[in-house]
């Protein structure tokens, strides 16, 4: 064999052990499968317990921010349809002068109606009283069509106004009904709260609640007068005042109530609501707090506290610890941020 086909051999050879191969499945060969991390839910029952247990809170106050933010805005409807009950009252009592105003001016018209006015000009025996009555009898008319245009325009205004207060009483209506079925939703929660945080050892219940008392002053002895006042009220409270939901004083609070009555102590209007609140007065940092100050919490926000200085503030935290004074440190809702009302 020539070297030249012994190459020709070969070549074949080789594109022939290809081509097998590539015929051929070849198994893939599989990844290592990482060993699962166990998460603390598996591992610590307790730790599974608490993340719960601060889930339910965290759910209960989010829902207890929207109960306040629909208890403010019917307050703020009951004040509009009592205003509008007012003028609807004083609008009836100009639709009824002027119906009455036109009912006179037709009855006058009634009894002059057999008279006919060319006949009384030729039989009367003194013309100038005739034209003078019957130029009164002229305004006479036309006092009645003034008259009765706005009659007509003082009804349809009525008329509107009484569409309007049964439009507000249907809209309280429905947030009356909003309300219930809210606080229906908080009660499920704090229970399903309780029932975990009684799963709870006494050393991890302390843990969960830890940071608490009912019996620290702050340090707010240089705070302006007004602001000495809203916190002497919230700290007067603490101990003594239980968390209720939406309410503001004087025996019951929510985090938002508290904040409202103890700045409506010192002649300052608050909303009831945490993430109202959120929006005024002046934004202020972490570093920068002093006592008076407003702090908030969760994102969207929906707790709220006070600064009373030395690292502390006082809340109504839930229903569990009622009202309380505890350090910023030991509170472990997540921060939203801090607004100043009084500067």
């Amino acid at each position: 064999m020539k070297f030249s086909d012994a190459r020709i051999v070969a070549a074949a050879t080789a594109a022939v052990v290809l081509t097998l191969v590539a015929g051929q499945t070849v198994p893939a060969v599989a990844a290592p499968t990482p060993s699962p991390t166990p998460s603390p839910s598996a591992s610590d029952p307790a730790a599974a317990a608490k993340d719960k247990l601060k889930q339910l809170e965290d759910q209960a106050s989010s829902i207890g921010e929207q109960y306040d933010s629909v208890s403010d805005a019917l307050d703020a409807g009951k004040a509009k349809l009592k205003v509008l009950q007012d003028d609807i009252a004083l609008q009836q009592k100009k639709v009824d002068e002027l119906s009455a105003a036109a009912q006179t001016i037709a009855l006058a018209q009634f009894r002059n109606r057999d008279f006919d006015t060319t006949v009384q000009i030729f039989t009367s025996s003194d013309p100038d009283s005739l034209l003078d009555r019957l130029s009164t009898a002229s305004r006479v008319d036309e006092t009645m069509n003034t008259t009765l245009s706005e009659q007509q325009a003082a009804q349809a205004n009525l008329d509107d106004m009484q569409r309007s207060a049964q439009a507000e009483v249907a809209a309280l209506a429905d947030q009356e009904k909003q309300l219930a079925d809210l606080k229906k939703q908080i009660d499920a929660k704090v229970s399903a709260a309780d029932q975990v945080y009684k799963s709870l050892s006494g050393q991890d219940q302390q843990a969960v609640d830890g940071g608490t008392t009912t019996s620290d002053p702050g340090d707010y002895a240089d705070a302006d007068a007004r602001i000495k006042t809203a916190i002497s009220y919230a700290l007067s409270k603490v101990g003594k005042a239980q968390y209720v939901w939406g309410a503001d004083g004087p025996s019951g609070y929510d985090c938002s109530g508290l904040m409202l009555a103890s700045y409506r102590a010192a002649g300052i209007s608050l909303p009831h609501s945490s993430r109202t609140m959120s929006t005024m007065g002046m934004a202020v940092s972490k570093s920068d707090l002093k006592p008076g100050d407003l702090i908030f919490f969760y994102n969207p926000v929906h707790h709220v506290g006070m600064y009373i200085g030395g690292g502390k503030f006082v809340h109504a935290r839930n229903t569990r610890v009622d009202l309380v004074v505890q350090t910023l440190a030991s509170y472990p809702a997540p921060w939203a941020g801090a607004r100043r009302i009084i500067r």
